[in-house]
């Protein structure tokens, strides 16, 4: 016997509070769902992510009282360990390793390129949608995508044999845009929110980080690259991407010093750091030899005498 649209509701929404802390609302006389999907995600358009999340779809009526507790829909974070991929991540995160392309894509980055360790991921909010009456999926794909043509992902991500959907059954829909506008403050899930902005914020630096580079402007680069750096919570890659476009800096600024202590960190960071020495300038590879300690020791020879030493008097 099949179960009832209501009662698969029930059961689903049951899992979702238990699966993750969504956010709570208590809903007041007078409210709209657009008013409070504009106050949570300042989009009022994502309405009826709030209805489809509460199931409120599902019943006779789409009025509730006030007083009632609403789940607001969020994505969340993640930071990346050492060992991680798109595809493990996909298996934890969405149940499917083969869901790790669509993972690196909302992320910017590349299935085939694994992500950088200590970088903050943003993990879509998994809406577990009831279909209330039979209804054609590209009006699914309109309504909580704003694309008709989403109909082949959504296909695809519940692993369907057709597109067509019945009343009672149940899709996920991955949602990447549902981000609230602000998160608790002092919680875990706000600190890494703040790091995934600030993380974001150095990634669209370090293209003009490396025009200054490649344009000369070292002081610049120099000047741009230690306020990237002023936060140690930057990912693997980024700071691998800084540390080494210092070094090129200071040497170029003769600061040989410096450009050692760039080398140094870029090393400690990645052990097995090498240079090309076919490509790499000569200023930079002896920088590289002071940083790993290879460079050879400068021997002060004495001065030559200024009269021959029979005629000295």
């Amino acid at each position: 016997m099949r179960a009832s649209p209501l009662a698969l509701a029930l059961a689903l929404i049951g899992g979702a509070r238990a699966a993750r802390a969504d956010v709570i609302h208590v809903y007041a006389r007078g409210e709209t769902f657009a008013t409070i999907a504009e106050r949570y995600y300042g989009n009022a358009a994502l309405e009826p992510v709030v209805v489809a999340a509460n199931f409120i779809h599902l019943q006779a009526t789409p009025a509730i009282a006030t007083g009632v507790h609403l789940i607001i829909p969020s994505v969340g974070y993640h930071r990346v360990s050492a060992g991680e991929t798109w595809e493990r991540l996909a298996v934890r995160q969405l149940g499917d390793a083969s869901r790790g392309p669509y993972l690196a894509r909302i992320n910017g980055g590349a299935f085939n390129v694994p992500p950088s360790v200590g970088a903050v991921i943003r993990l879509p909010y998994l809406l577990r949608y009831v279909v209330g009456s039979e209804e054609p999926m590209f009006e699914v794909a309109r309504r909580f995508y704003g694309d008709r043509g989403q109909v082949l992902f959504i296909t695809q991500y519940n692993f369907l044999a057709t597109q067509r959907l019945q009343r009672g059954q149940a899709v996920v829909l991955p949602l990447a845009d549902v981000v609230l506008r602000e998160q608790p403050a002092g919680s875990v899930e706000a600190a890494l929110v703040g790091l995934h902005n600030l993380q974001r914020r150095v990634e669209r630096d370090l293209p003009a980080f490396r025009q200054y580079l490649a344009r000369g402007l070292y002081v610049e680069a120099v000047a741009l690259g230690a306020r990237m750096l002023a936060n140690v919570e930057v990912t693997r890659d980024q700071r691998l991407t800084i540390d080494r476009g210092l070094a090129e800096a200071y040497a170029a600024l003769d600061r040989r010093d410096l450009a050692a202590e760039a080398l140094r960190d870029a090393i400690a960071t990645d052990p097995g750091l090498t240079l090309d020495p076919d490509t790499t300038p000569p200023k930079i590879l002896d920088a590289y030899a002071l940083a790993r300690g290879t460079a050879p020791t400068t021997v002060i020879a004495p001065a030559p005498p200024t009269a021959r030493p029979d005629s000295a008097h």
